[in-house]
């Protein structure tokens, strides 16, 4: 019984560090800062 809980929480930190991967690598690839600079209608700043 205790392997399959070392099994379990192996997966679930194994899925944590490779969705964290992917997160930050999607985030990075965002330059928020050219996105608005591209946007001629910002409606950010009209609210």
């Amino acid at each position: 019984m205790g392997y399959l809980w070392v099994m379990t929480i192996g997966y679930v930190i194994c899925l944590g560090l490779v969705g964290g991967t992917l997160m930050f690598f999607i985030t990075s690839a965002f330059d928020f800062d050219d996105a608005s600079r591209i946007d001629l209608l910002d409606t950010r700043e009209k609210e």
